[in-house]
């Protein structure tokens, strides 16, 4: 039988880190796009909004490293049972999009590029939760289904 469980440990790590770069990149979009605060020069943007974003960095930092794990260890295994692929190429896709979006938001000097990047890495963030959820959700079934 091939075993695609994650450790306990990994995994609720794992969680935590997503969990982390959802929240820190969702308040971060948040401060960003609705809050300015009044400045001694006129208005600014907030106080919080790029220590959020340092946040934001250092947790999607640590994600990307254990999703190269998870791209060397879980997926090939996973690849081979043929149960969730479809699920599971949305998860990876999303993921990879995160990464190159956050390079180019990162790199790239044309605005208008930029804030079509910066707008749909906040749209893809915000559902990354639910493909996650969906992904283990259907592991789940399918390791209950097969006992």
């Amino acid at each position: 039988m091939i075993k695609a469980k994650f450790p306990t440990l990994y995994r609720r790590g794992l969680y935590a880190l997503f969990a982390s770069s959802w929240l820190t990149g969702s308040t971060f979009f948040a401060l960003s796009r609705w809050f300015i605060v009044e400045g001694d020069f006129g208005p600014e943007k907030h106080p919080w909004q790029f220590p959020i974003l340092m946040i934001h960095g250092a947790s999607a930092f640590l994600v990307m490293f254990f999703f190269g794990f998870v791209m060397a260890s879980h997926v090939p295994i996973t690849w081979k049972l043929k149960k969730i692929r479809t699920i599971g190429i949305i998860l990876v896709s999303a993921i990879s999009f995160q990464i190159i979006s956050a390079y180019f938001l990162y790199y790239l000097a044309n605005e208008d590029v930029r804030d079509v990047f910066a707008n749909l890495h906040a749209l893809i963030g915000f559902t990354l939760p639910f493909i996650i959820l969906l992904h283990v959700l259907h592991a789940m079934k399918i390791r209950k289904q097969s006992k």
